[in-house]
């Protein structure tokens, strides 16, 4: 109950300084204390680094909405006055990122510092390539670095100084990139256009494979006759989601935070999911009758991995 009062009372501290954030820019560019893109750089620097001073100083709650308002609006300005050079605005954003984890406190401004590295990195891959295929190899190597955090998590956390403090908001910040990336990948209609994009499906294929496989495991699937069937129950599921990674990043991410027993993140990924698979539906070339039927035996697979998974949790429980 004091995990989920804190989770709330940060979400509404994020909603509530992203709001403030855009009352303060707007009062900012409509007085005319925002007049040139120098001036907004400037104000934007001075943001950032009062953000940190004040972060660094005091980690009570009630100023995490206004840390929040500070450093959005110096970000936004930063944004601005560097519009001109997006190459470069994308490698300050990703240095200015860093430096926040390194020396932010709290959970607030680390999460939000992740957040920052991962769009600015996607951002340099598309100013630097101006290649959506290389943009959705970007967004494949955050699901998979948020994959490889949780199965190396015993390697991972003595990285950080301090495991419940930078861990957490490091694990949270990259599951929010991921979500966020797989929303932009849906944005394209995946199933008429047939070309490169199958790859990035593939590899999440994997990375539902090597899941499952790490599930079964703690389920003590040993016989390989059954691990052949759940591997291919797995790829029936994943077929149809062939030129649409979207749908199948879901999955894994339900997957994943299901097994590391990530309930919050759990949930979430199944809204995601939910929505794939009425944005999957949508974009699917095909009268509804062939709609319907590829949804009914999509929905039979899901039940059957289901039941399965369930039965065997069950029996592994009474052991």
């Amino acid at each position: 109950m004091v995990q989920n009062n804190s989770l709330t009372i940060q979400a509404l501290s994020i909603i509530g300084g992203i709001l403030t954030a855009i009352f303060l820019l707007g009062f900012m560019f409509v007085s005319s204390m925002i007049d040139t893109e120098l001036s907004a750089m400037i104000t934007g620097v001075i943001l950032i680094v009062a953000t940190l001073l004040i972060n660094r100083s005091s980690t009570a709650s009630f100023l995490d909405a206004m840390n929040i308002t500070l450093y959005v609006a110096g970000v936004f300005l930063l944004g601005y006055g560097l519009f001109q050079n997006l190459v470069l605005l994308f490698i300050i954003l990703m240095i200015i990122s860093v430096l926040t984890f390194l020396f932010s406190k709290g959970f607030i401004l680390p999460f939000l510092s992740v957040i920052l590295f991962a769009f600015a990195f996607l951002g340099e891959i598309a100013q630097l390539t101006f290649s959506w295929e290389l943009l959705e190899i970007g967004m494949i190597l955050i699901l998979a670095a948020f994959l490889l955090t949780n199965i190396y998590e015993t390697k991972v956390s003595p990285v950080f100084k301090n495991h419940l403090v930078k861990y957490r908001p490091f694990h949270a910040g990259l599951f929010v990139s991921c979500v966020a990336s797989l929303v932009i990948i849906s944005i394209r209609s995946w199933i008429i256009d047939i070309g490169f994009f199958w790859v990035s499906s593939v590899a999440i294929w994997i990375g539902i494979l090597i899941t499952v496989r790490k599930i079964m495991e703690v389920m003590e699937i040993k016989p390989i006759v059954k691990q052949t069937g759940v591997y291919a129950l797995c790829l029936i599921i994943c077929l149809p989601t062939l030129f649409a990674p979207y749908l199948s990043g879901s999955l894994l991410l339900i997957l994943i935070c299901f097994h590391y027993g990530y309930r919050t993140e759990c949930a979430f990924a199944l809204l995601l999911f939910i929505y794939a698979i009425s944005k999957y539906y949508y974009d699917l070339n095909l009268n509804l009758l062939l709609k319907s039927i590829t949804l009914f035996f999509t929905g039979i697979a899901l039940l059957a991995a289901w039941y399965y998974f369930t039965q065997k949790r069950t029996k592994h429980e009474k052991i």
